[in-house]
């Protein structure tokens, strides 16, 4: 009786461990957006995007941005849609929002600075689709659930 018990005991262990790995790889909103950065396109897109802070976001600061590759801190893409966070050292961090690759852009379609509450999602959501037209609803959905719930979660 007691080796069945402990066998028992055993089970309900790795039944546990199985149901907290399944919780904690769920899926998300983001599950199937493109995360990866590499050093290269760190450096690349630091380039772009420190030109496109100056024209869009320098005059309102007034003063020159300088972006080097590590303040390119994360990227979400979903087919030709990149959305940039990036730090600027002269305000909140920002998204930036890219309809094609940040260095082959003239400029960010609009930007967003700052979280949000949990139940602001769809709020995001209809803001995005205002301000940055075309982005795919999946990287919408994301781009909400990022900045409500999940927030520097990769």
């Amino acid at each position: 009786m007691r080796h069945t018990h402990s066998i028992m005991v055993k089970q309900a262990w790795v039944v546990a461990g199985l149901a907290i790995h399944a919780f904690a790889s769920a899926a998300t909103p983001c599950t199937g957006i493109d995360r990866s950065l590499s050093a290269a396109q760190q450096r690349n897109y630091a380039v772009a995007i420190e030109q496109h802070l100056n024209q869009q976001l320098g005059p309102e600061v007034q003063q020159k941005i300088t972006t080097a590759p590590q303040d390119v801190r994360q990227v979400f893409r979903l087919g030709t849609w990149h959305i940039v966070y990036v730090h600027t050292h002269v305000s909140d961090e920002p998204f930036l929002f890219y309809p094609q690759p940040p260095d082959k852009a003239a400029a960010y379609v609009t930007a967003w600075a700052g979280s949000a509450a949990s139940d602001e999602a769809p709020s995001i959501r209809a803001w995005l689709r205002k301000n940055a037209p075309g982005i795919p609803p999946k990287l919408a959905r994301c781009f909400a659930w990022q900045v409500t719930a999940a927030r520097d979660v990769q």
